[in-house]
């Protein structure tokens, strides 16, 4: 990493390959290629050909690659992610693998448009807008994402600024039916909210709330859940469209 020469090398995942940048996301699966396999099973769960997803902070594109297996050249996956060298490696892994249904956005999702300041931290999956040293270029959801129809997936993991982006949400989360998202009290108390308000919110605009407490276990979570450590969080639209597609079951129901 540190002489760039990390970057002849490929590390290989399921269904596509990523390369190594100096980044830590390419680190940690240098060290272990199967350490994401537990995190990107739910997207090979409940993903399907043709679906629509939308991957809102994408970082170097596992999820973004992930979901693209799934969906097929008959799908379409849409990234954004607003940190400009992190965007540059999601750009190649997407080259590499040749994954024509991906569209890419450099820029972050938000309650309104404009600006703002972003880290740049040596833990780049960790940058997030704070008051840093980069300004990127902030956007509403709903003004990003025109493509018709419904969205399968809402993948939103932007440390603690979730709030904002389904803020700028309304029109999208009115045609999604999951959102994947990550809660933690301790980020979003840096943005002044709790994890409570994001329950809400989601709650409000229509969604039945869950966690994966098991493999292929779901259970519904009230909106008093809080966690101070990182959990991915689901929002449904329609709970037995979701056990369809994935086969997961809740604790009292049979496998």
């Amino acid at each position: 990493m540190a002489t760039g020469a990390c970057r002849f090398f490929t590390i290989r995942q399921r269904g596509f390959v990523v390369r190594f940048h100096p980044a830590n996301l390419s680190s940690q699966l240098w060290i272990d290629p199967s350490g994401r396999d537990e995190s990107l099973a739910f997207f090979r769960d409940y993903l399907k050909p043709g679906d629509l997803v939308v991957d809102v902070g994408a970082n170097i594109g596992d999820t973004v690659l992930a979901a693209a297996v799934q969906v097929g050249p008959s799908g379409h996956v849409i990234g954004l992610e607003p940190h400009p060298r992190t965007f540059q490696f999601l750009q190649e892994n997407i080259t590499l693998n040749d994954a024509r249904a991906v569209e890419l956005i450099n820029v972050a999702a938000g309650s309104s448009p404009g600006s703002a300041r972003f880290s740049d931290g040596r833990r780049d999956d960790m940058n997030r807008i704070d008051g840093g040293t980069l300004q990127v270029t902030v956007e509403r959801l709903d003004n990003l994402i025109h493509r018709p129809g419904p969205i399968a997936l809402l993948k939103v993991d932007v440390e603690g600024y979730e709030r904002h982006v389904f803020e700028g949400a309304s029109e999208v989360l009115q045609r999604t039916r999951c959102v994947h998202f990550e809660v933690s009290s301790l980020h979003f108390a840096r943005f002044g909210y709790t994890t409570r308000d994001v329950l809400t919110f989601l709650r409000d605009a229509g969604f039945d709330l869950f966690r994966s407490t098991a493999p292929r276990r779901f259970t519904p979570i009230a909106i008093d859940f809080d966690t101070e450590s990182f959990e991915n969080l689901l929002a449904l639209r329609d709970v037995n469209d979701f056990t369809r597609r994935t086969g997961w079951a809740q604790p009292s129901s049979r496998a």
